[in-house]
């Protein structure tokens, strides 16, 4: 049931601790120990000492006379006086400020009369008393009102902050829901959005603060609560549940809900806004991913497609198989490499070798001993990739440090600037590793292929002289974990994000 406006001030008043003061005063100074305050319907609220029913049928209850009085008081907001048979009175004083009443102080066997300028004093205490909690009680409801709107401001800016960090969706929503959750303090955050065919809603952030793996299953819209609040695009707001749609130029993407506050309160009427405010600056984000991801897209598809044709007459189609695609992207995996930096490593490992459509067939084919002016062309190659790939520009401006320096030695003793160690380009120093795996694993026209055992033994060996003994130990744990991953082909190769 609703509270009214002055039921919430009487309740604050009898608590409040300079009203408390007043009636320990008041108590003193009139020597009644026993006496009790009433709600404006007489319903009793403190007693200060137990007033006890009568025992007997003969006897009335002494609140019973109090509540007689309350009826006068009510209509003449004055104190009202009961002298008992044994010269005890009764008063019933109304707490009073200006023409309200908010609730009534009852005394019970005064032996001695309350002096009325004493009533008066009493009056103007209450009536400050009164003064400040009104004010406390309309400071907090201005709280209360400005609390969610300035929530909402440092939401905008948080979520602007998270746009600016990336524009991979994978990693932009369960940062939006970590906020959520921060923000209204709850347990659990689901992210779902609209498949391409608007049938299901599916799982895209699912985020709770009590489960290190919390799962959520795909929904049919208009199934479940998601599904409903796709399906009508309107907020669904119950005791433990909050789940608000994301609206986008009259379209439901999908949909955010939480669950579950933290203090066990209900969502209310601020979190949703709250909740909305947040919801419709995501769904500015998760446009700008969308978009970006389908341009990354096109992208990767012209870069696959230049991959092929700049690659399409190099005999044996040296570095660009799947086994050297497979175990590139699971070294940078193993490494924990940032999405972006994945990206550009996919990138590199379709492109790095193009520029081996620039040597002559016969000496990829040699057989014999390769003399110094075959290997001063098989060193150029690198710089003359980078200059193939160099007036391309946009995506591929950081793929070509890697392209250039991949057959750099970590000792300093590669080609074709003698760089060595952290000098050599992160990426440039994980294709060196796949690339001389792949090529060992390759029957080539001066040796025979070796084993996966002898190949792995090889690139070892050479750790801290060829090799960053670093992207060794990381491909090492690779194969040894994903041996049966890396060896796929065909469709199952890896590639960047399943696109």
């Amino acid at each position: 049931m609703k509270v009214s406006y002055k039921e919430e001030i009487f309740k604050r008043l009898i608590e409040y601790p300079s009203w408390k003061n007043e009636i320990d005063c008041f108590t003193k100074v009139i020597g009644s120990n026993d006496w009790v305050i009433l709600s404006k319907t007489g319903a009793p609220q403190v007693r200060h000492q137990k007033i006890s029913k009568a025992k007997s049928a003969s006897k009335k209850d002494p609140l019973t006379k109090l509540k007689k009085l309350i009826s006068s008081a009510k209509k003449t907001h004055k104190v009202q006086e009961k002298i008992s048979i044994n010269g005890n009175s009764t008063y019933c004083i109304p707490i009073i400020r200006g023409d309200q009443i908010y609730g009534y102080l009852g005394i019970l066997n005064l032996k001695t009369k309350i002096p009325a300028k004493f009533s008066d004093l009493f009056n103007a205490f209450t009536c400050a008393t009164i003064e400040s909690v009104q004010k406390e009680l309309e400071l907090m409801k201005m709280s209360e009102t400005i609390r969610p709107r300035t929530i909402a401001l440092s939401t905008i800016h948080t979520v602007n902050r998270i746009i600016s960090s990336t524009l991979e969706i994978e990693e932009l929503l369960p940062r939006i829901a970590r906020l959520s959750l921060q923000v209204l303090r709850a347990r659990r955050c689901t992210i779902m959005l609209v498949d391409k065919n608007k049938r299901l809603l599916i799982p895209h952030a699912v985020v709770d603060v009590q489960q290190k793996k919390p799962k959520q299953e795909p929904l049919k819209i208009g199934k479940g609560l998601p599904g409903q609040v796709v399906k009508y695009g309107k907020t669904i707001i119950r005791n433990k549940y909050l789940c608000v749609p994301f609206v986008a130029e009259e379209n439901i993407i999908g949909a955010i809900s939480v669950s579950y506050r933290l203090d066990n309160k209900p969502f209310n009427i601020f979190d949703k806004e709250i909740l909305t405010t947040l919801a419709e600056q995501a769904v500015i984000a998760i446009k700008n991913a969308q978009l970006y991801e389908e341009q990354e897209k096109l992208a990767l598809n012209s870069i696959k497609a230049l991959a092929s044709v700049l690659s399409s007459g190099v005999a044996f189609n040296y570095g660009r198989s799947n086994l050297f695609i497979n175990v590139t992207m699971s070294i940078g995996m193993e490494l924990k490499l940032r999405s972006d930096e994945m990206r550009i490593l996919y990138y590199a490992a379709l492109l790095h070798n193009v520029s081996q459509m620039s040597l002559p067939e016969k000496l990829l084919k040699k057989s014999t001993k390769l003399t110094g002016k075959d290997y001063k062309i098989i060193r150029s190659h690198p710089l003359i990739g980078a200059q193939i790939i160099k007036p391309i520009g946009g995506r591929l401006k950081s793929v070509l440090p890697i392209i250039i320096y991949h057959h750099e030695r970590y000792d300093g003793k590669g080609y074709p600037s003698g760089l060595k160690a952290d000098e050599i380009p992160l990426g440039a120093r994980i294709l060196m590793v796949a690339d001389a795996f792949e090529a060992m694993l390759s029957k080539r026209p001066y040796r025979k292929k070796l084993t996966i055992s002898q190949a792995v033994s090889e690139i070892v060996r050479f750790s801290g002289e060829q090799f960053d003994p670093v992207i060794v130990d990381a491909f090492v744990r690779v194969i040894k974990r994903f041996k049966t991953k890396i060896f796929r082909t065909g469709k199952n190769a890896w590639v960047w994000k399943n696109l």
